[in-house]
């Protein structure tokens, strides 16, 4: 079978690359090489000239079938018949701790839920509860569940490590892909504006993978700043980063920059003035915003409309449905090109 062969430490984010193009055989085991420098990921492909562009050495290879570990764990959890209609078909993995959600119905069985998970998901060490996102830094309140008790993980992506306090800090593994998408779009040596950081994963990505002139990182959250910092050292990218424990509407004015992630989707939009004011005379935002489903086209002409008071020209390079937030919202993202106009 035709294989991979990857330096170990760039494993994961090529194999999450070939996940998303369709490109590895999930049932074939990842082996490594005996002197355990690299990694050879199993193909899906029969032919050389089926992966043109990879910049990998492509090699031959006797691949073993894995064994199935991971098993759904509504097969085996412990609940009423007339309940399994409530179990929650997903939930959050960050790092070794899964988060679920459970509607009242199936509450008073969550310890058997969480042991379930447990014992079907070996590489899982903690189940939390969610029980829901408050206060004006949307931190995320969860209840043990089963496993450790433990609220502090290291969740990798992309080839990178992110320590993370779920218990402290907002962080969704979901936008995963969303954020690769972005760190594509990132120029060599464009200087970037990460308004609303968190704990850096957007920062991290773009520090690992492009080499930008700086990124300057800001988040108001203590909390996030303190793992901000942490996963900017873990990662070797101290000396392109410049962190800040600020409100970004104070540090906007005070900066210059070609790129502007704007991750804040509930209060985006209060942001926009402040965010364009960092920008040279071009440059482009990475705009979220949670709108209604049935307003998003309005909702667009209105942000674009509040750039163009600011005296930019602007063009959408591409707008995106990122997810679902409830049943009549959708968390949008739109990639905004803006000029300064000339008079």
């Amino acid at each position: 079978m035709l294989c991979l062969k990857v330096p170990k430490k760039e494993g994961e984010k090529v194999r999450n690359k070939l996940l998303e193009e369709d490109l590895l055989f999930r049932k074939g085991k990842i082996d490594s090489s005996e002197d355990e420098r690299f990694l050879f990921l199993p193909l899906k492909v029969t032919l050389k000239e089926e992966l043109e562009g990879i910049d990998y050495e492509i090699v031959e290879r006797k691949v073993e079938e894995r064994e199935k570990v991971d098993r759904d764990y509504t097969e085996i959890v412990q609940v009423p018949k007339d309940l399994r209609g409530y179990l929650p078909s997903s939930y959050d993995v960050i790092g070794d701790i899964a988060i679920i959600k459970l509607p009242e119905e199936v509450e008073k069985y969550k310890k058997q839920i969480g042991e379930a998970i447990l014992n079907t998901h070996p590489n899982l060490a903690t189940v939390l509860e969610d029980e829901g996102v408050y206060g004006e830094l949307r931190i995320r309140d969860v209840d043990h569940v089963a496993g450790e008790k433990k609220t502090i993980t290291v969740h990798r992506e992309y080839g990178a490590e992110l320590e993370v306090d779920v218990g402290e800090v907002y962080f969704s593994p979901r936008l995963a892909t969303e954020r690769w998408r972005v760190v594509k779009n990132v120029e060599e040596n464009e200087v970037v504006f990460d308004m609303f950081a968190g704990v850096g994963p957007y920062t991290v990505l773009i520090g690992r993978n492009v080499d930008v002139e700086h990124i300057h990182s800001v988040d108001i959250n203590p909390k996030a700043v303190e793992y901000l910092r942490k996963n900017v050292e873990r990662n070797n990218i101290e000396d392109i980063v410049t962190i800040y424990e600020d409100d970004a509407k104070k540090i906007a004015p005070k900066i210059k920059c070609d790129r502007i992630i704007m991750n804040l989707p509930h209060t985006s939009q209060k942001f926009i003035h402040p965010a364009v004011s960092a920008l040279e005379e071009e440059g482009v935002i990475h705009y979220y915003e949670i709108v209604e489903e049935s307003e998003r086209e309005d909702r667009l002409g209105e942000l674009l409309n509040d750039i163009k008071d600011e005296g930019f020209e602007v063009k959408v390079r591409e707008k995106r449905e990122v997810r679902t937030y409830s049943a009549t919202q959708i968390q949008m993202a739109y990639d905004i090109e803006l000029k300064r106009k000339v008079y």
